[in-house]
């Protein structure tokens, strides 16, 4: 079995990779700068995925090595506390949250159909839960979108770091929705591990609370915890077949009602596709 995760030095990433490869196997870690893993049967490969030059050169790399493909965890995320633009000309949030994973994603499907039955296990957020915060509005309704938005989503004017995050983990749980009815042998789930005390929480807590950091973390979820959610996902027999749903922790839940609306996940796929092949 061969399984690749991204997001591999965080916290649930490294649980992950850890326990992914003692169950035996290969396993890819994908990580921005070279590290070491104590298993022997890891094999790093490095990109950073806000840049989707990056992604292709990362998806060549493994296929160059491995003909199939049975597990892909797409566990990179990031929360960038100001507004900043991937080479791409995205907003970071989008790129490293969404348009990274979907991409790596799409140029791999070849690998997970050899692989089938494959797993694809997209990691997500609560945070996309609050509709008060996560918006996706198409002129001159709310709930909708035009494909040349994509890369304004967070424009300039309003941009709000935790909405921004939470969107664009919304726009991967939809665009797996699509992939989930589109592709044949390739099983395709999201999981919200809940909030662990990862490097993400650092980056969201406001100021005032940093001195509090660590009582504040010790109340939340280890990285261990949270990844067993992931593992569960991504190697229960029990999940065998399962497709197109959404675990909150390790229990299927409704995911945002916005999630279900069919012409707007058709559009989140196609104008990520058109924009992801277009650079």
């Amino acid at each position: 079995m061969i399984s690749m995760v991204t997001g591999a030095t965080g916290g649930m990433g490294r649980v992950i990779v850890r326990e992914l490869a003692r169950r035996g196997g290969t396993v890819i870690a994908v990580a921005r700068s070279r590290v070491e893993f104590e298993p022997k049967n890891v094999e790093v490969m490095t990109a950073d995925l806000s840049s989707l030059a990056e992604v292709r050169r990362l998806a060549a790399e493994f296929t160059a090595k491995h003909d199939a493909l049975h597990l892909l965890v797409n566990n990179a995320g990031a929360h960038f506390r100001h507004r900043a633009i991937s080479a791409d000309g995205v907003e970071m949030h989008i790129a490293v949250n969404h348009l990274g994973g979907f991409r790596l994603t799409n140029l791999l499907r070849p690998a997970l159909r050899a692989g089938a039955p494959a797993r694809v296990v997209n990691v997500v957020s609560a945070a996309m839960t609050d509709t008060r915060q996560v918006k996706i509005r198409r002129r001159p309704r709310p709930v909708s979108l035009e494909p040349a938005e994509l890369p304004d989503l967070n424009g300039e004017r309003g941009f709000e770091p935790f909405t921004a995050y939470a969107r664009a983990k919304l726009l991967t749980l939809m665009a797996g929705y699509h992939l989930a009815e589109t592709v044949d042998g390739v099983t395709v789930n999201a999981v919200n591990p809940g909030l662990a005390g990862t490097k993400i929480v650092d980056d969201m807590m406001p100021t005032f609370m940093r001195p509090f950091g660590g009582l504040v973390k010790r109340s939340l979820l280890t990285p261990e915890q949270s990844a067993a959610f992931i593992l569960r996902v991504a190697t229960s027999p029990d999940l065998d077949g399962v497709t197109g749903r959404y675990f909150d922790r390790d229990v299927e839940a409704r995911s945002p009602e916005i999630s279900y609306d069919r012409a707007l996940r058709e559009w989140v796929w196609n104008s990520s596709l058109e924009f992801s092949e277009a650079r």
